[in-house]
């Protein structure tokens, strides 16, 4: 199955264990406070969290992304923190403080059975051919959109930005593919199955494995976003962070 709901729990660990399984869960019983959002990671993730930034605020877009996406517009399936480049957080949460009045259901799809079930000249052009994906301003990052890191784990990305790479041999060819890739997501995210968040409750997830979105929605909503780096990612970026793209920039 691509598409996925999320189990909930009480429980950090066992959290911990459904997004190693399925990519990710639902953490229960959570406080509406920043410092409870950033506690979310170091609570399921723990020994292997190497950096937990501040929260960023998510209201209409994010808190200081460049991105804002209107609330009554659905936002398509997409991974997190690609201004960073290959060394986007592997991790995230997302806690619900307030629920809109109606919408803004939630949606996850397993990238890595997406990688497994299509096409396999797409496949091929994701894991193989590099490309620049680099967000205006932001760290160069030109490389497959699939990305296989030096410890073998893989993280699949749906950047907002992708053009055919500098060396590329066949620009119409590989911007071709990457519209594939983009209208793939984009049909998926009217098809996968919904979950809603409530207040106290906390997407923990795996962002290198896991896509997400969320339908358009009504009245106010607020949740905590928190980006993280562990053990087992790609690294941390050098410099400040956060987790919205506000340090990833060098202009």
């Amino acid at each position: 199955m691509v598409g996925i709901v999320p189990p909930r729990t009480a429980d950090p660990q066992h959290a911990l264990a459904l997004v190693a399984e399925r990519g990710a869960a639902i953490l229960t019983g959570v406080g509406p406070t920043e410092a409870d959002a950033q506690d979310v990671a170091r609570a399921v993730w723990r020994e292997r969290t190497i950096a937990v930034p501040p929260p960023a605020a998510v209201r209409e877009g994010g808190d200081q992304d460049r991105v804002k996406v209107e609330r009554e517009v659905r936002l398509d399936l997409h991974t997190d923190g690609f201004a960073y480049g290959d060394r986007a957080p592997d991790v995230m949460a997302l806690l619900c403080v307030q629920d809109g009045s109606d919408g803004g259901e939630s949606f996850l799809a397993d990238g890595y059975a997406l990688l497994e079930h299509m096409d396999r000249g797409l496949r091929h052009f994701l894991t193989e051919v590099d490309v620049d994906q680099t967000e205006p301003g932001a760290r160069p990052n030109i490389a497959p959109i699939v990305l296989t890191l030096p410890n073998r784990r893989v993280a699949v990305r749906q950047p907002l930005y992708a053009q055919p790479g500098p060396a590329s041999t066949n620009p119409a060819a590989d911007a071709a593919r990457i519209a594939q890739w983009k209208q793939l997501t984009a049909d998926l995210s009217g098809r996968v199955p919904r979950f809603r968040l409530q207040p106290g409750e906390a997407l923990v997830a795996d962002n290198y494995r896991v896509l997400h979105g969320r339908d358009g929605y009504a009245g106010e909503r607020f949740l905590w976003r928190v980006w993280a780096w562990t053990a087992e990612g790609n690294g941390v970026p050098a410099g400040p962070l956060h987790s919205d793209s506000r340090y990833a920039f060098t202009a």
